[in-house]
């Protein structure tokens, strides 16, 4: 069994505090999450019911408790992770339409008291006719008010329920565009690291289809250590084998997976099949590696007992067999195939490219904390204060021929010197005397030679 798995051309990912995030880049059809149909996200069961966690918040509180050693949290947030599967999602029905909102009684009356007093300075008190009359005048003008008021209430009704029913089509239809842009909504709001990046329809076999990238965390989410019991029936930490862990890791890995496929019919209520693609980290902290490519499909999803195993369907939904290593059973990444790597691509650049803009912000909010008057620092401290030395020594220098000049401007001996030089200006020998002979240097020209 082959499946379809792609990138849509429209679909950009990028990264967010969320997750993986795709978004719609076609300007010409903009599509928003509208919540057609909606309903609130479900949570989790078990222990945490009532409590919306999301995969992140529940991977940070599994390492906190590994690290504290808590038991009593350790059970809880393992229950949390094999348990996925067990939340209730409603899927979309067609929305009502929404009345029309009716102006209330009070405000009716407010509208007559007011249009009364506009009407009554106009009128002298002791003509009660006349005070009667604008009265009803005043009554007849609010009601009419009034009445234009619900009418337009009633034209905003009807636009709106205009609007969901294309908005509901789309999705009932199985629009790309708005099927991704519903999903990405659900999935934004509900955190389960999860988003859509295609929908459409098979041409082989005309089913609906949706494509989703989830990112699982990695092995060492399943502690070393967990709960047990002891030869005296007391609960207590005990040391598990690498086996026991594995095990574990592919209970709740298949929880996980059903989870999500079950939440992605739940919205694209048109979609047959929910091609999976799950990654996770790599032990470097860099990167990913798909664990998980499937295809689950809307009866396998919907037919099967609630509380059944949900690995044997994980396992037998796989399009590419799962790979597992030693005698431990140690899952590994699957065999690299061109689409799949493509998509893993294509998500860990978007990861990184989050990481990098966080990184770029972090630090031009640091380096603008850190310089003293609210401008950045920029790692020459000594080339500027070079340049300002440089910058006075020039500014004294010129404040000091400046000086000069206004002193020699002022003395009338540089005066009389000037106009002598002037009358013998004309006689060559006394010209060339003066030529000759050089002016005497100031303090300052000989203390530069």
């Amino acid at each position: 069994m082959e499946v379809l798995l792609r990138v849509a051309p429209e679909v950009r990912l990028s990264s967010t505090t969320s997750g993986l995030r795709a978004s719609l880049d076609d300007p010409a059809r903009t599509h928003v999450g509208t919540g057609v149909g909606a309903r609130t996200p479900s949570g989790t069961t078990g222990p945490d019911q009532g409590e919306h966690l999301t995969l992140a918040e529940l991977e940070t509180r599994a390492r906190q408790a590994q690290a504290s050693g808590d038991l009593h949290a350790l059970s809880a947030i393992e229950e949390s992770f094999t348990s996925f599967h067990l939340a209730n999602h409603p899927p979309r029905r067609r929305p009502e339409p929404p009345e029309a909102a009716a102006m209330p009684a009070k405000e009716r009356a407010l509208l007559e008291r007011k249009a009364f007093r506009a009407a009554l300075p106009q009128v002298s008190v002791f003509k009660r006719a006349a005070r009667t009359k604008a009265k009803a005048i005043a009554e007849t003008e609010a009601d009419g008010f009034s009445r234009t008021l619900d009418l337009a209430q009633v034209v905003i009704a009807q636009h709106r329920a205009a609007a969901l029913d294309d908005q509901w089509n789309e999705l009932s239809g199985h629009d790309r565009c708005a099927v991704i842009a519903e999903l990405e909504a659900e999935f934004e709001a509900a955190g389960c690291g999860c988003t859509c990046v295609d929908a459409g329809w098979d041409a082989d076999t005309a089913r609906g289809y949706v494509t989703i990238v989830a990112r699982y965390p990695s092995a060492d989410i399943v502690a070393e250590r967990g709960p047990g019991l002891s030869s005296s029936g007391r609960r207590m930490l005990r040391r598990r084998t690498r086996a026991e862990r594995n095990a574990l890791y592919l209970s709740g890995l298949a929880s996980f997976a059903l989870a999500a496929a079950r939440r992605a019919i739940s919205v694209a209520v048109a979609a047959d099949d929910v091609h999976l693609v799950i990654v996770r980290p790599l032990e470097t902290g860099e990167g990913l590696e798909p664990i998980y490519v499937g295809s689950l499909s809307r009866e396998a999803v919907t037919l099967r007992p609630s509380h059944a195993d949900p690995v044997p369907l994980l396992l037998g939904s796989a399009v590419r067999p799962l790979k597992f290593e030693g005698s431990a059973h140690d899952l590994v990444a699957v065999s690299p195939e061109a689409d799949v790597m493509d998509i893993v691509r294509l998500c860990a650049e978007a990861l990184d490219d989050g990481a990098l803009d966080g990184l770029l912000a972090g630090d031009s909010e640091s380096l603008t904390a850190a310089a003293p008057d609210g401008h950045a620092e920029t790692g020459l401290d000594g080339a500027d204060t070079f340049d300002s030395e440089f910058a006075d020594e020039i500014d004294r220098e010129f404040d000091s021929e400046l000086a000069d000049e206004i002193d020699r401007e002022t003395d009338p001996e540089f005066h009389r010197e000037t106009v002598g030089d002037r009358g013998t200006h004309g006689d060559p020998a006394t010209a060339s005397d003066t030529a000759s002979d050089p002016a005497p240097k100031t303090e300052r020209e000989a203390a530069a030679e």
